[in-house]
């Protein structure tokens, strides 16, 4: 029987689940438009677009462009980076294993690059939605998550613009 160290014992209260058959992982089912909603004012905060191309995953947000009554998609990069990466098992546990995020219980699947992420968590009730989050990193430490819900297939018609390799140059 293997021996379990007291530091394994302690993982076992927190939510962070390493069940890779249980973590639904991010899909191309999951690219799409999310929005974030104010809980105070119910009103759409910020609006985000997941898009997986070339072998690639990116994440835009939807900002207003110089004529006001414009809109443009701005893609989300890091200092240099603007590829998003999975995160490792050990990389969830650093970030989701605090009081904060005890409950509910569930598994955390992310991809990010150095200061955005796209976070998806299923709950360990069957009976409850998978749920997303938008993610912000400073100096390697995550921000508060922020709930963001998937827009209707409907509304996705205005898709982000493709990149061209010529713009990273």
């Amino acid at each position: 029987m293997p021996s379990h160290s007291s530091s394994m014992l302690s993982n076992v209260s927190n939510n962070v689940i390493n069940f890779p058959s249980f973590g639904k992982a991010i899909t191309l089912d999951d690219q799409g438009v999310y929005y974030a909603i104010n809980t105070r004012t119910q009103a759409i905060h910020s609006i985000f677009q997941l898009i997986y191309q070339r072998d690639d995953w990116y994440l835009y947000q939807l900002e207003s462009a110089e004529n006001e009554d414009e809109t443009r998609w701005s893609l989300l990069i890091g200092s240099t980076d603007y590829v998003l990466h999975s995160m490792t098992s050990a990389q969830i546990r650093q970030h989701f294993s605090k009081p904060e995020y005890a409950e509910p219980r569930g598994a955390w699947q992310v991809i990010k690059n150095s200061k955005f992420g796209f976070g998806k968590f299923t709950p360990v009730q069957a009976d409850e939605p998978v749920r997303y989050a938008m993610l912000a990193f400073v100096d390697g430490e995550m921000l508060t998550p922020i709930l963001i819900h998937k827009a209707e297939e409907s509304a996705e018609s205005e898709q982000a613009p493709t990149l061209d390799a010529a713009e990273f140059a």
